[in-house]
């Protein structure tokens, strides 16, 4: 199955070209008034329209919806997730995790490298199957535009890998930093290690990275936690009875209400830590032992653990990158 979202996606690109969408969608029986993105179609009926939209309208069609629509046809409720993330590598793994929500049998995984991370696309044992390949087009678009709310919009992988036997025309010319590699095992996306650790870069009213809290008269609920608990921070871990005293709720309004934004107590904390451990870390003459005793750690250990998890590089391979 398929969220109706994504057809939704190729129907809105299709539309704007003037092309019959609604005799393409009964053609290969989809739903043609259902205007509820998340309900579900049969897969092998989405990809066959795919095809034969490409086929009819345009060889590149995955590619271009992609491109123009991005993770904007994702659930809601996940794309908050996903841009909410604290760093690429975190919300890369988040997209890895509930991919299946939004299409039965997928796989995304990844990949780590000493220099690099590889997030793969693929259908096991499907790559023949007529549309697959305008799917995964559109599936790689979904994926780089989810790294570019990190990264910025300008970023372009070094390498895209795909299944196809070929690379359509014109496909080249919208990756022209990018080399794309063909008969991969599956459709894939390289990222730097080195960009794991970066937060979302949208912007502040002042114009600066939206990787620090905004004070401001009307701090919603994660906000508020989120510098409450960094002043609490060298005291050692915050207890979530502790947080919930704070906040002057019970602990389990306080789980219900973080519930509500994806996320649970244990892993805010490690939010609240990772994000002040970069910004200690990037002062001058900053030692490691320090910035993790300001954080709540005693044990190096732990931090680095911490670190990796939340930025995918350690903190002695942060602090080499910052001061280079």
């Amino acid at each position: 199955m398929l969220r109706l979202g994504h057809i939704m996606a190729f129907t809105a690109c299709l539309r704007a070209g003037g092309a019959p969408v609604d005799r393409l969608l009964r053609n290969q029986r989809l739903p043609v008034l259902c205007s509820d993105p998340d309900a579900y179609i049969p897969l092998v009926r989405a990809w066959a329209f795919f095809d034969s939209a490409a086929h009819s309208e345009d060889p590149m069609l995955g590619w271009l919806v992609g491109k123009h629509i991005g993770d904007h046809k994702l659930n809601s409720g996940l794309l908050q997730q996903l841009e909410s993330s604290p760093t690429l590598y975190q919300a890369l793994h988040r997209l890895v995790k509930m991919a299946g929500t939004e299409a039965s049998d997928i796989q995304l995984a990844i990949h780590e490298g000493p220099k690099d991370v590889v997030i793969s696309t693929c259908y096991p044992g499907r790559p023949e199957v007529t549309g697959y390949h305008q799917s995964q087009a559109y599936q790689l678009g979904v994926i780089l535009d989810l790294i570019r709310h990190f990264l910025g919009q300008q970023w372009a992988p070094d390498y895209i890998g795909i299944e196809g036997k070929h690379v359509p025309a014109g496909v080249e010319a919208l990756f022209p930093r990018t080399l794309i590699l063909t008969q991969q095992p599956a459709g894939y996306i390289t990222v730097p290690r080195s960009k794991l650790h970066q937060a979302t870069c949208n912007t502040k009213p002042n114009g600066g990275v939206a990787d620090e809290l905004v004070l401001s008269h009307n701090f919603d609920f994660i906000n508020t936690l989120h510098a409450l608990l960094k002043s609490y921070l060298p005291d050692g871990y915050p207890s979530c009875r502790f947080a919930a005293k704070l906040m002057n709720i019970s602990e389990r309004t306080l789980a219900r209400r973080l519930s509500t934004h994806g996320i649970t107590y244990g892993a805010l904390v490690d939010e609240v830590r990772f994000k002040e451990a970069k910004r200690l870390m990037q002062k001058p003459n900053a030692k490691l032992g320090d910035v993790a005793m300001a954080v709540g750690f005693y044990d190096q250990s732990n931090f680095t653990r911490m670190f990796r998890r939340i930025g995918g590089l350690s903190p002695k391979e942060f602090y080499k990158l910052n001061k280079n």
